[in-house]
């Protein structure tokens, strides 16, 4: 079983500025800016898309909004 690679500084960064740029509800790996950083950081969408998913689980905005429906 092949272990997956540790997100480095960078490639951490990089997903939370995908993430304030893509909103959550839209976040998916098949939209064009999450195939596009995922490439360019060496991950595949699904990864990326994950990474983005975290940070939307640790915002407390979008905790309001789920309270709020």
């Amino acid at each position: 079983m092949t272990r997956n690679k540790k997100w480095t500084r960078e490639e951490t960064i990089i997903a939370f500025n995908v993430y304030c740029k893509v909103p959550f509800k839209n976040s998916s790996k098949t939209h064009p800016t999450i195939i596009k950083y995922a490439n360019i950081i060496g991950r595949s969408p699904s990864a990326l898309n994950m990474k983005v998913g975290n940070f939307g689980r640790l915002d407390p905005e979008l905790k309001k909004k789920e309270l709020e429906v």
